[in-house]
Parts: structure tokens; sequence; C-alpha cells
């Protein structure tokens, strides 16, 4: 019996149709989108699970305006989703194919784990395991609104004018995922995404 996980990782800044605000280029270089399956099909899988490190990286370069503006920082979160709209309960994975008569549960949400690292620990949740409980949760890994701490200091929260090609350390994060199930889920195919928001705070 055969359980299959897709993990879909999408990667995006946002800008401001028109301009920036504070800053002159707020991006995630490169904005793309990674897909991980993992396949649990033998019983050391399903107790000792999958880990997968650095499924992604997340690199990060934000410029000032030509004319310097001290208010240029940004956030940095990650948010899950299962597709709702297609029928998918708000706590599960989205079920993309079924193997058997499905008596069992569907795997939650919360058996994705997910962790954020950097050499420098600029974030707080750095290097520690996180789980999304339902469909739209967000975790904060440089959360909205703080005050601009600026690069260089390798210290928490930065979030100032900077690029990984410069400050490699601060800002680029490397994305670990790890699953262990149980054998209380129906065997199938099931998939979730989780986007990576990038954003100039206003």
């Amino acid at each position: 019996m055969k359980f299959y996980l897709t993990v879909s990782l999408l990667l995006f800044g946002f800008l401001v149709a028109k301009t920036q605000i504070h800053c002159g280029l707020v991006e995630i270089d490169p904005n793309s989108t990674t897909n991980e399956l993992l396949t649990f099909d033998s019983f050391s899988k399903y107790t000792g699970g999958i880990q997968v490190n650095s499924v992604a990286r997340i690199r990060v370069r934000i410029e000032d305006k030509a004319i310097v503006d001290p208010l240029c920082s940004w956030s940095l979160i990650m948010t899950v989703d299962n597709n709702p709209g297609g029928g998918t309960a708000p706590t599960d994975w989205e079920r993309l194919a079924l193997y058997g008569n499905g008596l069992a549960n569907n795997p939650p949400i919360t058996e994705l784990q997910i962790r954020v690292r950097n050499s420098c620990s600029t974030s707080l949740i750095d290097g520690v395991y996180q789980n999304f409980t339902n469909n739209g949760d967000i975790i904060d890994i440089i959360a909205p609104m703080l005050p601009v701490t600026p690069a260089g200091s390798c210290a928490n929260n930065v979030n100032g004018v900077g690029s990984y090609l410069t400050n490699y350390d601060e800002f680029n994060f490397d994305i670990d995922i790890r699953v262990i199930p149980d054998f209380t889920y129906n065997p199938g195919i099931y998939q979730l995404s989780v986007r990576f928001h990038l954003e100039e705070n206003p």
C-alpha cells in the first residue's frame, strides 16, 4: 500500500502595481515553484518519516530608491493552501487520488513540518519545525511591520536594504520539510501548497 504526498513550494515577491512606496526593488530570486514528491512505501518510512533538507532556497533582494528612504523594509511570511474550493476540508491535505475504499482518514495539514533556517538565525523561528493547522494559516519568517533592522549585523529580524548577493547569511533562507505519517490514513496521493510571500512594509 503506497501513500504519496506532494508539497509545492511557491516563491513569490509582491510588487505594488505602480511603484514601491519606500523601496526600489523587493524580490525573491529566482521567483519559481519547487515540487517535492514524498513516497511512503515501507514500514521505516511510515514510522521514521521522510525529511528533505534545502527543498527550496529563498534568496531575497531589497534595493532602496535612488533617493534613500530610511523606511525601506520588508516582511516574509509563509501560508498553506489545500484547495478548499475543490471540496477539501480546511484541516486536510488535498486528495488527488484514493487507493481502496477510503474508510480511514485523510492526512491532516499538521503532518507537514516545515523549518526555515539561515546562517545568521535572522528569523525568530530559525531551525525550529513549524506546523500549519488550517488552510490559509500564516507563519511569519520575518514578521510584517517590525522596526527597521539594517543588514550587516547578523541579528534577529534583519529586514532592511540588502541582498543574498552581498549579505548572503541574512538574505538566504533554506527550507526543510519533514512528514512522519502513521498507518491510519487513506492510501492515495495528496497535495499541499506552501506559499512564501515577500512584501515591502507600507
